[in-house]
């Protein structure tokens, strides 16, 4: 299991660690000696201190906490959502993390979509393309709700369901 901090403690923030079987566990350290040099030592340092600053107690307190935020931004963003996107995309309800997957009606290729159209209404969506390891056509969309206030959630998806209705 790899887990990152960056969207725990803080944007950006480069470290992590991986969790599992211990061979397996020796064969990423290896590779990850041959293939980098190190993660920065002060972000690091940091890290640590925190950590042990805060111990066990005041690490999972700081995760619901964050959970807590995400899933507040989740909810506002999928009743605009649910407001602005029902008639033309389906979607299952994240249960963590801070994207949103749009399977859009009638379009089976939303790579042309968003870069013809939705770049110039300025509405910033990832294409499911970008995410397959065959570049294949899809019909996926990737929203992000992690920082984006309400009222530019509401801006976007409605934009975006202009879009779509004219498509």
């Amino acid at each position: 299991r790899f887990d990152s901090l960056s969207k725990i403690l803080s944007s950006g923030l480069r470290l992590g660690c991986v969790t599992g079987p211990t061979a397996l566990v020796d064969r990423i350290n290896l590779h990850t000696q041959a293939s980098n040099l190190h993660p920065s030592g002060v972000s690091q340092a940091l890290c640590a201190k925190l950590l042990h600053h805060w111990g066990q107690d005041g690490w999972e307190r700081h995760v619901k906490k964050v959970a807590l935020y995400y899933m507040k931004r989740r909810d506002v963003f999928e009743a605009l959502a649910r407001k602005y996107l029902s008639a033309y995309a389906e979607w299952t309800t994240p249960s963590a993390g801070m994207f949103v997957w749009f399977k859009l009606h009638g379009i089976d290729d939303t790579q042309q979509l968003i870069q013809e159209k939705a770049r110039g209404a300025n509405v910033l969506l990832l294409p499911g393309q970008a995410f397959s390891p065959t570049n294949s056509k899809s019909e996926y969309v990737r929203a992000a709700f992690s920082t984006a206030s309400a009222e530019d959630m509401e801006e976007a998806l409605s934009r975006f369901s202009k879009l779509l209705e004219a498509s």
